[in-house]
């Protein structure tokens, strides 16, 4: 059962799973639109040692632009990801906000209290390889919190 509240301070909506279990392992995944990217998130999760006892993921997507109101449940690629968490048994919440990706993200975190961040980042040139995205290394220079960065299986 989903149940939702919007955080008076920061404006955020946080939506999340009822679970009744002690600190659990609390891992941010910053999902953006594309689907495999997403799925290589959740894969990461569901690998971790006693992630379907232990973790919590949470599922958060940053709407830039946003005209039709829709909401983090609604994507394609995060539905992908919750799927796979589903699947493995792994817990999970949800959390969406609206504003610069990489500040969200790690806001996000701060807000929920998350023990580390995932991201994926974009398939790059040879040359760009040596450097992140932009969102990827904001978040990386950005915060305190261990990143876990991953990328689609080719």
């Amino acid at each position: 059962m989903a149940i939702g509240t919007v955080d008076p301070f920061s404006n955020r909506a946080i939506i999340y799973r009822a679970v009744d279990r002690s600190h659990m392992f609390r891992i941010l995944l910053g999902i953006d639109t594309d689907e495999d990217r997403a799925a290589a998130q959740a894969e990461l999760v569901t690998s971790l040692p006693a992630a379907t006892k232990e973790v919590t993921a949470v599922v958060t997507h940053v709407f830039q632009d946003n005209p039709e109101g829709a909401s983090v449940q609604q994507l394609a690629s995060v539905r992908e990801a919750v799927g796979i968490l589903e699947d493995a048994g792994v817990d999970y919440q949800y959390h969406e906000a609206s504003g610069q990706p990489a500040s969200e993200i790690i806001g996000a975190a701060d807000d929920v209290d998350a023990d580390m961040i995932c991201v994926s980042g974009r398939k790059r040139t040879p040359t760009g390889k040596v450097v992140f995205g932009s969102v990827t290394q904001a978040v990386i220079l950005g915060t305190e919190r261990p990143v876990t960065t991953v990328r689609p299986s080719e």
